[in-house]
């Protein structure tokens, strides 16, 4: 190393100390700023998720068609209840579903190697003891996978995105459920 070569900058202790305090103040100001927006957490002790988990205690599933009908409907109750059914639900979920698929990525001979898979969900929280729908939305979740040649593979390939789908519905039904409940407390 000749001498007109610059050293290299060294931080000093000081320089550290005062990034370190700087850095601390930014994580508390941003919690700080977390605590006065109205942020509550859906899951836990307090907040909207404490009666949201127990609301979701008294929904009934109701029963859902089909092969993917059935999975999807398994996966919301293993999410609705973490222990046992209601005994004496006061609201009923009506889940109806619906999928399609498209071909994506066409090759010169008209084979395609993508494809992709809507799933589309619609579904109603309706309250047993009136009759009246509560809640009513949508879900829906676009998967898109590699098209096989070999039979088999292509068969555990569609299924994959089917059961994709689904747990993408299954949470995003439960959520918005819980968040409804939440606030109906």
């Amino acid at each position: 190393m000749s001498s007109s070569e610059p050293r290299p900058v060294r931080r000093t202790v000081v320089q550290r100390t005062l990034a370190r305090g700087l850095f601390a103040l930014a994580l508390g100001l941003s919690a700080a700023s977390l605590s006065g927006c109205g942020f509550q957490p859906l899951y836990g002790g307090s907040g909207v998720g404490a009666a949201a988990s127990d609301r979701l205690m008294e929904v009934d599933i109701a029963s859902i068609p089909n092969r993917e009908g059935q999975k999807l409907r398994n996966l919301l109750i293993d999410n609705f209840y973490p222990s046992q059914r209601p005994g004496n639900p006061r609201y009923r979920l009506d889940v109806a579903l619906s999928a399609s698929e498209q071909k994506l990525a066409l090759q010169k001979d008209a084979t395609a190697v993508r494809a992709q898979l809507l799933v589309n969900a619609p579904y109603r929280l309706t309250d047993t003891q009136t009759g009246k729908v509560v809640f009513q939305s949508n879900s829906r979740s676009m998967i898109s996978y590699n098209t096989l040649e070999q039979h088999y593979a292509a068969i555990v390939t569609v299924q994959s995105a089917y059961d994709r789908a689904l747990e993408d519905i299954s949470n995003d039904i439960t959520t918005r459920v819980a968040m409804f409940l939440g606030r109906e407390s």
